[in-house]
């Protein structure tokens, strides 16, 4: 019994946010872009207590994507191909690779062309033009 309290202690202090470290929810509505893409993916897979939504999920990446993350912006592309949380639109999720795909990382670059090519093979001329034309047009907001 004295090992079942000890774990269930030792769990509940690992989950906790560490001293002096706002919780991320309250990180997230700061405007911090890394708290707000790890709220979304909490809310995209339904863990860290919360209920899966994937409508919460892209508000989420949404805030954090304009502000430049990658990441959230690749996560953007996923939910407007899949229709997840967004209506399906692939002009929508072709300008998110496009534009996450131009700041990444080289080490995440090529998943992300590879993601944003998939999306690209299934639109019309004048739809890929219009998804480069608004990833052309975006600036993020900081």
């Amino acid at each position: 019994m004295r090992t079942v309290s000890l774990l269930l202690l030792s769990a509940l202090a690992y989950s906790q946010t560490p001293a002096g470290r706002p919780p991320l929810k309250e990180r997230a509505a700061a405007g911090d872009p890394d708290a707000q893409f790890s709220l979304g993916k909490n809310y995209e897979a339904g863990r860290s207590g919360l209920k899966q939504d994937y409508a919460e999920a892209a508000n989420w990446y949404r805030k954090s994507a304009e502000q430049g993350n990658v990441y959230a912006q690749a996560s953007l592309g996923i939910l407007y191909h899949s229709g997840k949380g967004l209506p399906h639109d692939d002009v929508q999720s072709e300008m998110w690779f496009v534009i996450s795909s131009g700041h990444a990382p080289p080490n995440d670059r090529d998943t992300i062309i590879e993601m944003r090519d998939s999306v690209a093979a299934h639109l019309t001329p004048q739809q890929l033009a219009e998804a480069q034309r608004l990833a052309r047009e975006w600036k993020p907001r900081k």
